[in-house]
């Protein structure tokens, strides 16, 4: 009776077994697609982090999602970045009040730094001259665009000059780098640079297809439209920084969106010294341009996760 009763049972064991095989498999899949979008290229890295899970790479660690593990300063009053669950991923949040954009009244999206670990800062400051920054971000399901807002991106230059390297800046331009990423209306997306005000600058950045444009006092729009958000869904980019030699213009920004390389600025001068180094993220979000016409026409949200950093120790040419 009990031999029977199991030899009956076996169909359902097996099936019950290759069930869980092929959803381990899916997950391997999942993590391991993740994985390759956050650390796009062949390269090794050193000191590096990651807040994602079922990330393997070597020389990267695993950290919460935290201000102290990600060593985040200077955050903007009246801006939150709460820790949610979303889409299956640990995330901080960013809500875009009704009206609000970047000189504007009402506040929206959030504003800090990102550091690294400590480990990572140090290699930074120690005068890296290759670093990959990665992260995931979603919009909430029916994002309204409006004409486009700032996402995160690496940033860097000397001390405190390094800092709001945005905004319009002009002065001591020489001495610091922004490379954020933007969306514009429905969603295209593009690099949005602050570099050394140089026409060989100027020129390489006018060559990035399909699109760059110069902003008259602002910075540049680099490859507009070489990729597109779509609300509701995850996407990972992937920003790799290589630095110039001081004296030559032999730098280079590449973006990945979800494991494509989407942008491939190159032979740009990011610095005219060596005290010039990466200094971290500006993790920022919100919505503009500097006028009412840009600002959220709802109070909606967008959610960022797998933050992630590493030192290149090996840099290959794409």
């Amino acid at each position: 009776m009990f031999l029977t009763t199991f030899l009956l049972a076996v169909p359902a064991i097996l099936q019950a077994f290759a069930l869980t095989k092929s959803r381990e498999s899916l997950n391997f899949k999942r993590d391991t697609s993740l994985q390759d979008s956050l650390f796009p290229t062949s390269e090794t890295y050193t000191a590096g982090f990651t807040t994602a899970e079922g990330v393997q790479v070597s020389g990267v660690s695993s950290v919460p999602l935290s201000d102290s593990a990600l060593g985040v300063y200077k955050v903007a009053s009246e801006t939150t970045h709460e820790l949610v669950q979303q889409g299956g991923k640990n995330a901080w949040q960013a809500v875009y009040n009704q009206g609000s954009y970047s000189s504007g009244g009402t506040k929206g999206g959030f504003s800090f730094y990102v550091n690294g670990t400590t480990e990572f800062a140090s290699a930074l400051s120690a005068g890296a001259y290759g670093v990959m920054f990665g992260y995931s971000v979603m919009f909430e399901q029916n994002f309204q665009w409006n004409m486009g807002g700032k996402l995160p991106g690496g940033y860097g230059g000397q001390g405190s000059l390094a800092q709001a390297c945005s905004g319009g800046r002009q002065d001591n331009r020489d001495e610091c780098f922004d490379l954020r990423i933007m969306w514009r209306t429905d969603g295209a997306g593009e690099l949005y640079t602050y570099l050394p005000l140089t026409q060989g600058n100027a020129n390489a950045q006018l060559q990035v297809p399909p699109q760059s444009i110069q902003n008259p006092d602002y910075g540049f729009s680099v490859g507009r439209g070489s990729f597109n958000f779509t609300s509701g869904v995850w996407y990972t980019i992937a920003e790799r920084i290589i630095l110039n030699d001081p004296s030559q213009s032999n730098g280079e920004v590449h973006v990945w969106v979800n494991g494509q390389n989407v942008i491939a600025l190159k032979g740009v001068q990011l610095r005219s010294s060596s005290e010039s180094v990466v200094q971290g993220m500006h993790f920022i979000t919100f919505f503009g341009g500097s006028t009412s016409s840009w600002a959220s026409l709802v109070t909606q949200g967008a959610w960022f996760a797998d933050i992630s950093g590493a030192i290149i120790t090996s840099t290959t040419l794409y």
